[in-house]
């Protein structure tokens, strides 16, 4: 009976101190405190109750300037409501390389992202999480959200890594900040 409860001590040890507390600023904190809404900045996938933050195109499109409130933050996890439904985010900051409070200012804002100067197809793709030639790359970003960057270099790189699903993959190639070409399915 012992051996048993040492197990089951360390094991819920383990999960407590994998799933720590983000160390959010004074100003994140307030934002889930005050149940603050807020405006995606970039299109993401949603599929059974998450979004992943290696960012597969994979589920329903979450496009750029959708309403949310953030619910919870841990060092792994983004709670956010979108629609009345609670979607964890879930960071993988191995892949993403980036924590989860990075992850916040790189996502969510109290201010909408403007679309005004963008042509109607442009437009239309970014809203749609489509990717499509001649696309600059703050409108990529916009449409499909950030490459992870285990496989990027950055943004200022010009080929970027996307995955479709857990399995398929596409680049996208930039010259002159505009898209030249697109290998596999981006979305």
């Amino acid at each position: 009976m012992k051996k048993i409860i040492s197990i089951l001590a360390i094991t819920l040890a383990t999960l407590f101190i994998g799933c720590g507390s983000a160390k959010l600023s004074p100003a994140q904190q307030a934002l889930i405190d005050n149940q603050t809404l807020l405006y995606t900045q970039v299109g993401m996938w949603r599929e059974n109750g998450k979004i992943v933050g290696t960012n597969y195109a994979t589920g329903m499109h979450i496009p750029v300037n959708s309403e949310v409130k953030i619910l919870a933050v841990n060092a792994k996890i983004i709670t956010i409501e979108i629609d009345g439904a609670k979607i964890n985010y879930e960071v993988f900051t191995k892949y993403t390389q980036v924590d989860a409070t990075t992850m916040i200012s790189r996502l969510f804002s109290m201010k909408k992202v403007s679309l005004e100067a963008l042509s109607p197809a442009t437009k239309e793709n970014v809203l749609n999480g489509a990717v499509a030639m001649g696309m600059t790359k703050s409108t990529v970003l916009l449409s499909r959200g950030y490459p992870p960057f285990h496989a990027t270099r950055g943004i200022e790189s010009n080929k970027w890594k996307y995955w479709r699903n857990r399995w398929v993959t596409a680049y996208v190639t930039f010259k002159d900040d505009k898209v030249v070409k697109i290998d596999g399915a981006v979305s």
